[in-house]
């Protein structure tokens, strides 16, 4: 009987005392949470255009980063070389196309196809518009000067 007397006083001091501590805790008004009155004030615009400021760069810097491979590479033989879409209009479609080597293909469509997934995802979160035509696509790479050029057919009328 002594000892469950023990037990239930060791029980309530050790209440008492986190009871305390909870009572003080509550006191602090560094735990609480803020007014929302006391806020900093916030500009939604501002955020948007800094996030979108920082997807636009982020897509500099891989175009770059594939304009820069290719222009490593010079262009002797239109056959060593292939034609990718690059980027996406709001609309659909590719935005423009480009030339790249087919020896550093494992290498640069990885980076083609990240850019693209980045172009669109851009269009959507951002409501992009373009004029939706349609992007000619190249029929052909020719070598000039050390660079592939991308040549387009002309209509027939």
């Amino acid at each position: 009987m002594i000892k469950m007397n023990r037990l239930i006083s060791v029980i309530l001091i050790c209440i008492s005392v986190i009871a305390c501590q909870s009572k003080q805790a509550l006191q602090e008004h560094s735990n609480l949470p803020k007014d929302i009155s006391q806020m900093p004030k916030r500009n939604p615009v501002a955020t948007v255009d800094s996030e979108r400021k920082i997807d636009e760069n982020n897509m500099l810097k891989l175009r770059t980063e594939i304009e820069d491979l290719i222009n490593e590479e010079h262009c002797t033989d239109a056959k060593d070389w292939r034609i990718s879409p690059l980027g996406s209009k709001a609309c659909g479609g590719p935005a423009s196309y480009i030339a790249y080597p087919i020896k550093l293909e494992r290498e640069i469509l990885p980076k083609i196809t990240e850019f693209n997934r980045q172009s669109s995802a851009y269009n959507l979160e951002y409501g992009a518009m373009s004029d939706c035509a349609v992007t000619a696509s190249p029929t052909k790479i020719v070598c000039e000067s050390g660079r592939a050029v991308l040549v387009y057919s002309e209509e027939k009328k």
